[in-house]
């Protein structure tokens, strides 16, 4: 992807124009320069950054932390390593709940399925 316009950018990330606008003024997400106009235009670590970004939220990281590590990448220095530790951490505390909520949901299917498997052959 070249320069391309923040409704490009929202496009190839599979996101809205909106979500962009939003992580643009949060600070998430700057555009690599603007028209004469004043329109932002956006490159290849835009979107890199951008796919990041909804990720992390997507894996339950919110807006306010993304936005303090964002702004702590940007700056350097050892905030953003433990920005990023911080946010690691969390994802795993994620991924072990999610692994119990799949053991529970595995659980359920077996004992449904033998449900029906005795309804069935009762009838």
């Amino acid at each position: 992807m070249d320069i391309c316009t923040i409704s490009k950018l929202a496009n190839e990330a599979g996101v809205s124009v909106y979500v962009v606008r939003d992580y643009v003024l949060r600070g998430l997400l700057r555009p690599a320069r603007r028209t004469e106009s004043g329109y932002g235009l956006y490159d290849d670590q835009a979107l890199e950054r951008l796919r990041f970004v909804r990720s992390l939220f997507e894996a339950g990281v919110g807006l306010d932390e993304l936005t303090r590590l964002c702004h702590a990448l940007d700056d350097g220095g050892s905030d953003a390593v433990e920005f990023l530790e911080r946010v690691r951490a969390r994802i795993a505390v994620r991924c072990a709940a999610l692994s119990t909520l799949d053991g529970r949901l595995e659980r359920m299917i077996s004992a449904v399925g033998a449900d029906a498997a005795r309804e069935c052959s009762h009838a």
